[in-house]
């Protein structure tokens, strides 16, 4: 039988045991509730996406599922349109892109060169309010504007220039949406790099214009490659942004006419919810899903922070 000093003393040596533990993995502890919830909205929802594209009828029973291989996969290619959305999206990501960030660095160098601080808040707040619309009402408010009947754009069109107004949602449909996303979110480019552009040192400007090098030669040779890390993490940012995109598509054209700008999120909801194709719809999930996370890592590595924070 233990006296009661021994029961202290195992006592203590077990609370020093855990204490250690406690002490030794201290960091792990703390990152443990984030790793948890990672887990459960990232893992999960990829695991179960994944499920949905192996069986033939989702079932809550997995184990009475009947697995069908990777047939979903081959009906995705070859009768669910993955190959046509794919390109439409594509072609969506890269024109808008391409279009938000010249545009957005043009309106941030022009703000940047403003001398008075009460207009550069004027132009800062100007420039932002498209990107605090929502993507449905964005959606509305195109569809009235650039109707046919009714719209503002086809009237100063045919009012102002000696050109007929296209039918923006039948005639063009894919530049009218890239148009679009470019009024909603170029002020997101402009942010950021507008904030680039003011971490720019003075002296170097200062420096190079002492050199008696002309606008465009300090944009190009001092301004732009200094902000090379802004410029690329926010092009990946909105890339990525970009390759979600639903809601202004959408509301605007519901994918069509046709198939016209049927992007791949597009053409996902139309197989799960209309055409009740849950396998096809989760096979073009995954493959999507890893299409953008091999482009971003190979962006990141052969393009990224290797190269522009040396």
């Amino acid at each position: 039988m233990s006296t009661p000093t021994q029961t202290e003393t195992t006592s203590e040596s077990t609370f020093t045991r855990l204490s250690g533990v406690w002490n030794e993995y201290l960091p792990y502890w703390f990152m443990a509730p984030m790793v948890l919830v990672m887990v459960m909205i990232t893992f999960f929802p990829g695991a179960y996406d994944l499920y949905l594209s192996l069986v033939a009828e989702p079932t809550l029973n997995v184990l009475d599922a009947e697995f069908v291989g990777l047939r979903n996969y081959e009906t995705a290619f070859t009768r669910g349109g993955a190959v046509h959305s794919f390109i439409i999206t594509i072609t969506v990501v890269v024109s808008a892109l391409l279009l938000e960030s010249v545009l957005g660095f043009f309106l941030a160098a022009l703000v940047t060169g403003v001398e008075s601080s009460r207009a550069k808040s004027f132009y800062r707040v100007l420039f932002i309010i498209p990107m605090a619309v929502a993507p449905v009402s964005l959606a509305t408010i195109g569809r009235i504007m650039l109707n046919t009947e009714i719209g503002v754009i086809p009237y100063l069109i045919n009012a102002a220039t000696p050109f007929t107004a296209p039918a923006f949602l039948s005639d063009v449909p894919l530049l009218t949406v890239i148009l679009l996303d470019t009024w909603n979110w170029t002020p997101f480019m402009f942010i950021i790099f507008y904030a680039g552009l003011s971490s720019v040192p003075g002296t170097l400007i200062e420096a190079s214009r002492v050199d008696g090098a002309p606008l465009w030669r300090r944009y190009v040779h001092v301004i732009i490659p200094y902000m090379k890390p802004v410029v690329f993490v926010a092009a990946l940012i909105r890339m990525i942004d970009l390759f979600r995109t639903f809601g202004v598509v959408y509301g605007l054209t519901r994918g069509g006419p046709g198939t016209a700008t049927q992007l791949v999120s597009i053409n996902v909801y139309e197989q799960m919810f209309i055409n009740n194709q849950a396998g096809v719809a989760a096979a073009i999930a995954i493959v999507y899903l890893v299409f953008v996370i091999v482009l971003c890592n190979v962006l990141i590595a052969k393009v990224g922070f290797k190269g522009v924070l040396d």
